[in-house]
């Protein structure tokens, strides 16, 4: 009986390392150049930015980004390497091929387009944050998905000063808005990157994680304008890097640990992670 046992635990182990095996060769090989560093998967995120990415108070990484560009990274056989940059910087740090890419708060838009792959993988909107307590957005009537049906809730922003981070969609969306006021006859908006203001312009799974673990002395005044898809992105001419993470993605779906972590941090999937080439 012991050396039964014995072959069937080294049966098991030799059907598992050869599942194992050809599941590892079924992922794309990637050329050279298309990495950094062999066998390193280098991101760069803006870790101020939850719950895509954040710090936690006792100094790890956490957020949907970790969980999933951890889970795309594992799926490809390599390790991941972190890249802590503001914002604004993310771009050019990419351009100067600081890192292999960028997995963080970045939306998909025209002139993002003229310089990087963006492989969608997550999608969301934006909203505004207010004390619970303001009258900002207590007359707010609209409807996700129709971005015209929120001109009544930036209307009440008419004079206001209002929090927006700097360089991203929240900023020109919040601009574009200002100057419809402007247009019509009305006061503009004052966009403010840090300082008192009366509400904060942000995307909204940012304003609801914040309220739910920070304070509740705030509300979300409106939610989901600009509807828009994320993406994860490589330099224009790494189509190798970026095909590579859709087929991650795609696996990740098969397998439903991409829907776990989706769940898990509260956003909504894509139809599809298929790029623009």
């Amino acid at each position: 009986m012991i050396r039964q046992g014995k072959m069937l635990a080294v049966a098991v182990a030799f059907v598992a390392a050869a599942a194992f095996g050809a599941k590892a060769a079924d992922a794309p090989k990637l050329p050279d150049g298309a990495l950094l560093t062999a066998g390193t998967l280098n991101l760069a995120a803006d870790f101020a930015a939850a719950p895509n990415q954040f710090i936690k108070t006792d100094g790890t990484q956490d957020g949907l980004d970790v969980d999933l560009c951890g889970a795309v990274a594992g799926k490809l056989g390599l390790k991941l390497a972190w890249t802590n940059l503001a914002f604004p910087g993310l771009v050019p740090g990419l351009q100067a091929k600081r890192f292999d890419g960028l997995c963080t708060a970045i939306f998909i838009n025209p002139d993002r387009l003229k310089i990087m792959n963006m492989v969608p993988y997550v999608q969301w909107g934006e909203g505004l944050l207010v004390a619970k307590n303001s009258t900002i957005g207590a007359d707010c009537k609209y409807t996700r998905g129709e971005d015209a049906s929120y001109d009544d809730c930036f209307d009440e922003l008419s004079g206001k000063t209002v929090a927006v981070a700097t360089g991203g969609t929240t900023n020109t969306h919040l601009q574009a808005e200002s100057d419809r006021l402007v247009a019509a006859g009305k006061a503009p908006i004052t966009l403010l990157v840090s300082g008192q203001a009366d509400a904060t312009y942000l995307n909204n799974p940012q304003g609801v994680f914040y309220i739910n673990n920070t304070s509740s002395d705030y509300k979300m005044a409106f939610v989901g304008y600009g509807s828009n898809q994320l993406a994860l992105a490589t330099l224009k001419d790494n189509t190798a890097l970026a095909d590579a993470l859709v087929w991650s993605l795609e696996q990740l779906k098969a397998d439903g640990s991409y829907q776990k972590i989706l769940a898990k941090w509260g956003v909504a999937e894509v139809p599809s992670f298929a790029y623009a080439k």
